[in-house]
């Protein structure tokens, strides 16, 4: 059990990595602890893990740090909305075919770019294009097109999917020729041109839904399969029937075993076993699922090649451990997650289940009797409900609903799937060789194909077979958390389950000394994660924050550097909103901003100043004598801190690669009624990413910048006065161009944000984005803006 102890540690490492990205001496400092314990610690066993455990987390964290994308020259996303370009690279992975287009996984390799400049580039990207002529891995292209970022068809998670695949750019109706032809076609090139042949002999012996459905069963390809067949599938929570699994693999393992068995030693049998699993798994796709059954099947065969016994554990932790050192991404992947969980539930809960299913049969018949119905639905409904246990809270947050006749639909379908497999297979083979043969066994496949899509399409009407569920995150870990202990509970023996409580009772009641240790270690144990959850992660934080009608936007940098940008109209209701951001110990701040002294941006700063050390503030003396611009001078006057005027070409190196610069006022300021046309605007910029603040800047002040040339065009906008009529003009929001849009408001009865303006930043927004992100305050509460350089990702906090 030790591999899953330390397979455990490396994924623990893996998901707090991606949640708070600690510096590289953090995770060295780990490593020499893991070490230093070792050293120290070598003949105790516990503590030996332990320390073992330690390192794999720190390994696993390292992992993940060391797949973060770095933009340079050299990289092909750094090119991402240059225009027309002219791409070489190689088709890898399989083709993606649609109806109407075809997507292509494409290994850049040069670059060639509108003014006639050619780059060495590395990366992949994401090609559609025309669905014929068909492309095969391996084919050397020319790709002309446009190239930009993933797009966000999907919703907001597309993009991110195609980064956990090491995807950051896209070109949208490219047009494709070959660099070369006749060149040697790679195993790759070989497998699929099989998997098309066998494609095409399926859809020539049955009809339809059933030779899309034996398609996606034997070559995992489900894209044929149609929508009103594949919502059954879902909705009765039998899709997985459809997905490469463990029972496929086993097939055709059982299959090249048996035929190698015939002509060569056991030994080698095993081993052409093996390759034919590592064969099938690279034509059906590689999925994760598919992945992870190929490497339990392959590590059960090496066992018994190597005459040992193999536990189902230990290689479900391997499979895992193996998987996440190629790509720590997948952890995030949708069927590794319910692929690990189905296997995780059948491993942990069916033997229970029997048992218990037995014992309750036992009451009201022979134990004899008992014994035959629970074999009889086991391998259906027992194994069903095994994997629902462990896969539900997955499929209710990712799908957001859950099938109220899955036992039913299952319980029907399940017992005639080996017959599919073995059936269609069998056709589909014999079909390549001898058509009409293959034909006359493929009625016996349609035959089980049509009970199959029948038995799903009438459990699928019945009345609330699929209820629409919501689940949050804290949800789902809610639920882990308290099924690790039952499933603790429930493999574990009865005697050994007395045998430690009573131990653990016995320490506890002896040693007042233990009590007090064991207080104090939860309390430093939840003192060091919370305040290693507050140190920087590496990536850039913005924050507008929900103060109400007012401007309020706090900003980290990927080191930790803290800026405030105005403060909204309450100093309370700003404190509690910075005391959930900022680390408990840190009393301080970098740069506080004042964009104009209205009283919805200047009260809450004042507030700050009294509470918190603040080493350098920016702001412009436009005449304000009101009280609370009294004190604010007070305050200045009062403290240690360096005032900065704030004019265009002021500018702040933040950290490495984060820049702010103060774009207006200029020297002049505008004359009029009001503050506002003198607001500071800034644009805040990372990478490839960067942020407009506009204040509460009004068309005077938009005129200017477009007079002035100012570079206006950001990533995201903070639209200007909350989105007042008297702001936003077409002409600025052109100019900007932004993918984003967030309006600090609140309740108000200045009708903010207009409507007039909501409309034209829609239409900005469908021009570039597709579906127009526009974020309130007022609605969905504290709006955070991460990014890393290159991407950028929206993250909302829901009012109740």
């Amino acid at each position: 059990m030790t591999l899953v102890y330390l397979a455990a540690a490396w994924v623990a490492g893996i998901v707090l990595a991606r949640m708070v990205h600690p510096p590289w001496q953090l995770l060295a400092l780990l490593g020499f602890l893991s070490v230093l314990g070792l050293l120290l610690w070598w003949e105790d066993h516990r503590l030996r893990l332990a320390a073992f455990s330690l390192l794999m987390i720190g390994l696993g964290a390292a992992r993940l740090l060391l797949t973060l994308p770095h933009v340079d020259d050299a990289s092909l996303a750094t090119y991402n909305g240059a225009g027309w370009v002219t791409l070489e690279g190689v088709v890898v992975g399989e083709p993606d075919e649609r109806d109407a287009h075809t997507n292509l996984r494409v290994r850049a390799k040069r670059l060639l770019l509108s003014d006639g400049t050619e780059r060495e580039v590395e990366g992949l990207a994401l090609i559609q294009t025309d669905r014929y002529p068909r492309r095969t891995p391996g084919d050397h292209l020319w790709i002309h097109g446009l190239l930009t970022e993933p797009p966000t068809w999907q919703g907001s998670s597309y993009r991110e999917y195609l980064a956990r695949r090491g995807i950051y750019s896209f070109v949208r109706r490219a047009r494709v020729e070959d660099v070369d032809e006749g060149g040697a076609r790679s195993l790759a090139g070989h497998l699929f041109a099989f998997k098309q042949r066998a494609q095409a002999v399926i859809s020539q012996m049955l009809p339809e839904p059933q030779a899309s459905l034996l398609t996606g069963i034997l070559l995992g390809v489900e894209t044929g399969i149609p929508d009103g067949v594949m919502e059954a599938f879902e909705a009765t929570g039998t899709s997985h029937i459809i997905a490469i699994s463990g029972f496929n693999i086993t097939i055709v393992a059982g299959i090249f075993a048996g035929i190698a068995g015939r002509f060569l030693h056991r030994r080698r049998a095993l081993l052409t076993a093996m390759a034919g699993v590592a064969v099938y798994t690279v034509l059906v796709g590689a999925s994760a699922a598919v992945v992870r059954a190929a490497l339990m099947g392959c590590l059960y065969l090496f066992a018994r090649y190597v005459g040992r016994r193999s536990y189902p554990s230990i290689s479900l932790a391997a499979a895992a451990l193996i998987m996440t050192a190629w790509n720590p991404h997948i952890l995030w992947d949708k069927g590794f997650q319910l692929s690990f969980a189905a296997t995780a539930g059948l491993l942990f809960y069916t033997e229970p289940l029997e048992r218990l299913s037995q014992r309750a049969l036992e009451r009201i018949s022979s134990p004899e009797c008992a014994r035959r119905v629970v074999n009889l639905v086991s391998d259906t409904l027992l194994v069903t409900v095994a994997a629902q246990i462990t896969t539900t809270p997955i499929l209710v947050r990712s799908f957001r609903r859950v099938s109220l006749v899955t036992l039913l639909s299952n319980l029907l379908v399940l017992p005639i799937q080996p017959h599919v497999m073995l059936a269609g297979g069998t056709a589909t083979l014999l079909g390549l060789i001898v058509r009409p043969l293959g034909r006359a066994v493929g009625w016996v496949a349609w035959l089980f194909l049509s009970y199959t899509v029948e038995m799903v399409r009438l459990t699928a009407r019945a009345p609330l077979a699929s209820v629409s569920v919501e689940a949050a995150d804290w949800m789902v870990w809610g639920y882990y958390l308290l099924l690790g202990p039952a499933t603790w509970w429930l493999v574990t023996p009865r005697k050994r389950r007395r045998e430690l409580w009573n131990r653990l009772r016995r320490w506890l009641s002896s040693q007042v000394e233990a009590k007090l240790l064991l207080g104090a270690s939860g309390v430093l144990l939840a003192l060091a994660v919370l305040a290693w959850r507050g140190l920087p992660d590496g990536r850039l934080h913005v924050h507008a924050l929900d103060v109400g009608q007012g401007d309020a936007i706090f900003v980290q940098t990927p080191s930790g550097r803290q800026v405030l940008i105005d403060g909204g109209p309450s100093g309370d209701v700003l404190l509690s909103r910075l005391g959930r951001r900022m680390p408990f110990w840190d009393r301080s701040l970098d740069l506080v901003v004042l964009t104009h002294p209205d009283a919805d941006h200047i009260t809450g700063l004042v507030a700050v100043l009294e509470r918190y050390q603040v080493d350098g503030v920016v702001f412009r003396e436009v005449g304000c004598d009101e009280p609370i611009c009294r004190r604010w001078r007070e305050l200045l006057d009062e403290g240690d801190v360096a005032v900065h005027p704030g004019k265009a070409g002021l500018a702040f190196d933040l950290d490495e690669g984060v820049r702010m610069e103060v774009l207006h006022p200029g020297p002049e300021l505008l004359v009029g009624e009001g503050f506002n046309d003198n607001s500071l605007v800034m644009r805040l910029s990372h990478g490839t990413v960067s942020m407009l603040l506009t204040g509460d800047i009004e068309e005077r002040a938009e005129k200017r910048l477009l007079a002035e040339g100012v570079e206006l065009r950001s990533t995201v906008l903070k639209v200007a006065h909350h989105g007042a009529c008297g702001s936003s003009t077409p002409a600025f929001l052109e100019a900007v161009g932004p993918e984003v849009a967030v309006i600090s408001v609140g309740e108000n009865d200045f009708g903010h944000p207009c409507d007039a303006v909501v409309e034209r930043l829609e239409t900005v927004l469908d021009s570039v984005a597709g579906e127009p992100p526009i974020y309130q305050t007022d609605e969905d509460g504290t709006v955070e803006l991460v990014s890393d350089g290159s991407q950028l990702w929206m993250e909302t906090e829901r009012l109740w």
